[in-house]
């Protein structure tokens, strides 16, 4: 079951959301960011007619094809953007649902198969299926649930019926193969009386409800950064306009592609303007029946295919997409970018679609052998291959004495002698011949796989001479560093030590015994902030390495060694090489605030930022008489006073004491007698000396406050705190 029914544990989605960060988004500010990167396309171009069962299998049929990616999709980031990278089988029906207009009270909206079973239970429009004791004929437009092993009460699976096709139902699903939308018409686990079909939700559509058609003048699209700057022109040079927030919705009234970016002409707040939409997801709507989404992009523009190969060239943004060769007696290419080479050459295959084109280079190559003569060692092996072969190819030995080979390539050497391998595919034949050794006892043979530094000594700094690329040396002594194998060797003259992760070994041995390049972690130890990741990289590893985590709620490692902290905490993740385990620390922390104390006189701001983590930031005052905070942690002092300003992200709590002054004078007016003396004191102030001063010094003088007249007049004491310039009028009588 596990191969035809994706396993989707979406009951467990709910007790995992505390827990789940935002997946693969990157927020800035201020400036064009860069765009999201779980898959935007496949627009619901269905136009709803009021017939729910009918408008909901519509939409899903737009779907088919739709594929996730390692960050996740645009159905659980739909549902709610920390959903994006969750199983999205029960968010693709909601999704569905949302798009047809179907009322919740008729399909509700939900994340968790086993939870909406239990809804569907609790309004009676629950059905068990036949293997389960029901006698229910499920129609076109019901919610099909299953499960995958374990209790038949629990569902972890969901899709939408369009009907049935004899015995079998006819679905369409999400998370399903590949982790795609899939349409099912005759697969033997969806079928009335399986077993893994738990039973179904009978949505209660009523009287159809006429809809308005779609929009054909505008479309929808949700800005998915922090700051999205709306600006005069099309162009990243332009004035600024305004500032969009994140998961603010634009009607897009007209586009235009420059530099790079597809921008879209739209008003907000009152003001018009161009704004990249590469960072925003399209939603829904046309303008005049066609489809804008981001220029195309191309994998790689430069491919090998052998002759009567195939290889897919993969575009993204290919809205629209139809494919051309400019030489189809070299290669031709399929309405799906498949490429099949023809003969030996060079041709372009061009990708035009809705928004631009994209093109790949494209070298035809015939058939060959891997190596046409290579060297060995009694008991080691070479393995050999037909670049490029369509068919099975049959291998064989002109002297099995000196060498055997296997139908897999893979020649031994017997005995010292020479040997020619052939290789048969059909009527074509290729060579190779080999040349069987000894083993050298005292040192292996190594090739420089770039330019490499001879050095005067292990883990020397003086530089000999350089080595080029695809050169042959002899190794006599090997010895190893903390992350380097080192290697003795003499080349044109002088002796030295290269680093051997920079050659590649050919063969040979010490004694006998094979002494190859020990595997080495790029990064021993590394500090990464909560939900944020990096990728473990593994240096001179002869096969794939294994990954895990010692303690995997601080951090996890996926089978690729991206590592992901998910906790405050210290550990190690490994990453094993066949017996060779190797290890890497990693301390993960809590985002942090800029700033844990401001002091601002009245009037003043102070930008607070959070480093670390990821989505959205959520500030507040604690009094807004004193101060308050916007959503870009700009904070505003109003009076005097203190608040505490807290920024909420990945559920840390992160808080800053802002002190809030505006120094004032005890008064303002003085009436003196001469001779007379009295103190002005300064309030609200941080504490800092006051600078004091007098405009007249012969009426009147003035010392730490102490205003003392001398004869009758006026004067101004002035004070200044904090850059501050307060005054007092002083009259002597």
């Amino acid at each position: 079951m596990n191969k035809v029914i994706k396993k989707t544990a979406s009951y467990l989605i709910i007790a995992t959301l505390i827990f789940t960060a935002f997946a693969g988004l990157q927020f800035v500010s201020t400036t064009e960011a860069q765009a999201a990167s779980y898959p935007t396309g496949y627009p619901n171009t269905y136009k709803n007619t009021g017939n729910y069962a009918n408008d909901i299998i519509g939409v899903a049929k737009t779907q088919v094809g739709y594929r996730e990616n390692s960050v996740g999709t645009k159905y659980g980031y739909w549902y709610t953007p920390s959903f994006v990278g969750m199983p999205w089988c029960a968010m693709f029906v909601s999704w569905c649902a949302n798009q047809a207009k179907v009322p919740q009270s008729t399909i509700k909206k939900y994340a968790s198969c086993s939870t909406q079973v239990a809804w569907f239970k609790s309004i009676g429009r629950w059905h068990n299926s036949k293997y389960y004791g029901g006698n229910y004929t499920p129609k076109k437009g019901d919610v099909v649930f299953y499960r995958d092993g374990g209790s038949s009460a629990v569902s972890t699976h969901t899709g939408i019926l369009v009907g049935l096709n004899g015995n079998y139902l006819d679905v369409i699903e999400g998370n399903a193969t590949n982790e795609s939308v899939t349409h099912y018409t005759t697969n033997a686990a969806r079928s009335l009386g399986n077993k893994y079909v738990i039973g179904y939700g009978e949505p209660k559509y009523g009287q159809a409800v006429t809809e308005e058609k779609e929009p054909t003048s505008y479309e929808n699209w949700q800005v998915n950064v922090d700051a999205l700057l709306l600006r005069e022109k099309s162009s990243t040079s332009s004035d600024k306009l305004e500032s969009i927030g994140f998961g603010e919705m634009l009607e897009v009234t007209k586009f235009t592609l420059a530099g790079g970016y597809l921008w879209g002409y739209t008003n907000y707040k009152n003001k018009a303007g161009w704004c990249a939409l590469n960072y925003c997801d399209y939603i829904n709507g046309s303008v005049n029946g066609k489809y804008y989404q981001l220029p195309p992009k191309i994998t790689s523009s430069k491919i090998t295919v052998c002759v009567k190969d195939t290889k897919k060239i993969s575009v993204t943004n290919s809205l629209g997409a139809t494919y051309s060769s400019s030489d189809k007696s070299i290669a031709t290419v399929s309405k799906k970018g498949k490429v099949t080479g023809v003969k030996a050459g060079e041709v372009t295959i061009k990708c035009k679609t809705q928004t631009g084109s994209v093109s790949c280079k494209v070298t035809v190559i015939k058939p060959h052998i891997n190596k046409t003569s290579a060297i060995s060692c009694i008991g080691d092996t070479v393995t050999l291959k037909v670049v490029g072969a369509t068919k099975t190819v049959k291998w064989s030995s002109s002297n099995k004495k000196v060498a055997t080979v296997n139908s897999a390539g893979k020649v031994k050497g017997i005995s010292k002698g020479t040997v020619t391998i052939t290789a048969k595919m059909d009527s074509l034949k290729y060579t190779s011949k080999i040349k069987v050794y000894k083993y050298p006892k005292t040192y292996e043979n190594f090739t420089t796989a770039k330019s490499v530094s001879l050095k005067n000594a292990y883990q020397g700094k003086k530089n000999l001479l350089t080595i080029p690329k695809n050169k042959a040396i002899k190794v006599t002594e090997v010895k190893y560093s903390d992350t380097l194998t080192w290697g003795k060797t003499k080349y044109s003259s002088k002796t030295g030590w290269v680093s051997l992760n920079d050659c590649k070994y050919e063969n040979g041995s010490f004694m006998g015994k094979a002494m190859k390049v020990k595997p080495y972690l790029a990064l021993t130890s590394k500090k990464m902030y909560l939900s944020n990741t990096f990728a473990l990289e593994v240096k001179s590893a002869s096969a794939s390495p294994s990954y895990a985590s010692l303690d995997k709620k601080i951090a996890t490692i996926d089978k690729k060694g991206v590592v992901t902290g998910t906790k405050k905490g210290t550990t190690y993740v490994t990453a094993t090489v066949g017996k060779t385990v190797l290890k890497c620390k990693v301390e993960v922390d809590n985002p942090v605030i800029s700033d844990t104390t401001v002091v601002l006189l009245k009037d003043k701001t102070k930008t607070l930022k959070v480093t670390g983590g990821s989505g959205t930031i959520t500030w507040k005052s604690s009094n807004t008489a004193v101060a308050v905070v916007n959503e870009q942690g700009v904070v505003t002092a109003k009076k005097f006073g203190e608040a505490t300003v807290t920024a909420v992200r990945n559920g840390i709590t992160l808080k800053c004491t802002v002190k809030v002054y505006d120094p004032k004078l005890s008064t303002s007016k003085l009436t003196l007698k001469a001779g007379e003396s009295k103190e002005i004191t300064v309030k609200q102030s941080t504490g800092a000396t006051p600078k004091w001063s007098t405009s007249a010094k012969s009426i009147v003088k003035v010392s730490n406050g102490k205003v003392t007249a001398i004869k009758a007049g006026t004067a101004t004491i002035t004070c200044v705190v904090d850059g501050v310039k307060l005054t007092c009028e002083v009259v002597v009588k």
